[in-house]
């Protein structure tokens, strides 16, 4: 009996690891192929910014992107964003031979079993220090990601998918900023000052969330450069 509870415990290991990539760089190989499906795409987006020293209602936009970086936010109003978009990770991971890898640990994210692998740049010269993405290795899919910036601090993003996540095309990114680091763009900063909602000095809370809600994809119909 125990050798047979023995051999089964031995089968379910090779099992899993047989479906589980055992290195970082065949994990981020796997999340490549899956982005590099989408060769092109326009989605209509609402972006929510709840940062305390900023009173923004939700702004309409659309978002276009186009292989292998053209990316562009076109909004009816004033869309705060951080430098990091939801698309600069992927551009970065897509250059493997721009940065080191390595599997650190596993953790739920949102009741999915991901694996967490950190990410070093080999060149210091660039805005991102360090990385880490928590990542569903059976979806292929980041769930997760912190940012180390120098410019913005520390960005958290969280991904949430529906219809499209075939293509790693996210329904919903929030990302969590630091407050203090967190700047604002020069060409808008004067229109925010004029709107800008009063905080009690020592109350003011440490990180703030935008929120970008995803539809209508319209996905590899092709979008002319001039578009960008």
């Amino acid at each position: 009996m125990k050798l047979k509870l023995w051999l089964a415990c031995c089968l379910l290991s090779v099992s899993l690891s047989a479906q589980v990539p055992a290195d970082a760089n065949a994990i981020i190989k796997a999340v490549n192929a899956k982005y590099m499906k989408a060769k092109d795409y326009r989605a209509d987006a609402v972006i929510d910014t709840r940062i305390s020293f900023l009173k923004i209602l939700p702004q309409k936009a659309k978002v276009l992107f186009k292989q292998p970086d053209k990316f562009r936010i076109k909004a009816t109003g004033i869309a705060i964003l951080p430098k990091q978009q939801f698309d600069n990770l992927f551009v970065l991971l897509k250059d493997e031979s721009s940065y080191e890898a390595f599997v650190s640990g596993s953790e739920v994210i949102n009741g999915v079993s991901t694996m967490l692998v950190n990410v070093i740049p080999k060149k210091d010269t660039g805005d991102l220090v360090f990385a880490k993405i928590w990542v569903d290795v059976k979806a292929s899919l980041i769930m997760r990601s912190q940012l180390t910036t120098r410019t913005n601090g520390t960005v958290l993003i969280d991904y949430t998918y529906g219809a499209f996540e075939a293509y790693a095309l996210p329904d919903k990114i929030m990302f969590t900023v630091e407050v203090k680091k967190f700047k604002i763009p020069k060409a808008v900063s004067a229109d925010i000052n004029s709107t800008a909602s009063k905080v009690p000095a020592g109350k003011e809370p440490k990180t703030g969330k935008i929120i970008i809600s995803l539809k209508n994809y319209v996905l590899n119909k092709g979008i002319a450069d001039s578009e960008f």
